[in-house]
């Protein structure tokens, strides 16, 4: 069965850090970055085009309107929505603690040694900020939690 254009709904997911207290700008930046996109899958005909754009704050910071709604937009049920953002939450902090130390191990010209950095990371190979998405959405655990 082929369905025409003007029967699907677009759902466009961008995922994104931002600063735990300015996060408009992020929000409007990528909001800014898919508009032509956006614009023309509207041209081609498709029925409906959302984004749908998930904040999280660089230290763990869960916002109501940027984090939970978006995911709510989704589909998603409150327990699901908690379950996620505390993930969310827990792997910001620990992720912003590991950039922190890698910062440091650089700063400091530390050898590679990558004991203490977590997500095995080394001064001259950094953590990966986008590894965990995948595995939370696969309902896996937390990339170097041990879960």
């Amino acid at each position: 069965m082929k369905l025409n254009p003007n029967q699907w709904e677009v759902h466009l997911i961008e995922f994104k850090f931002c600063e735990d207290t300015r996060s408009d700008p992020k929000l409007q930046k990528v909001k800014a970055q898919h508009s032509m996109l956006i614009a023309n899958l509207n041209r081609q005909g498709y029925r409906e085009v959302k984004l749908h754009v998930i904040l999280v704050g660089a230290m763990g910071t869960i916002y109501k309107d940027y984090t939970d709604k978006p995911l709510a937009d989704l589909n998603l049920d409150y327990h699901e929505i908690k379950k996620l953002t505390y993930k969310l939450n827990e792997h910001s902090i620990r992720h912003a603690s590991a950039l922190i130390k890698t910062r440091y191990a650089l700063q400091y010209n530390t050898s590679n040694n990558s004991q203490g950095l977590g997500l095995c990371a080394t001064a001259h190979n950094p953590p990966d900020p986008h590894l965990f998405l995948i595995s939370c959405f696969r309902g896996g655990g937390l990339p170097g939690a041990g879960t």
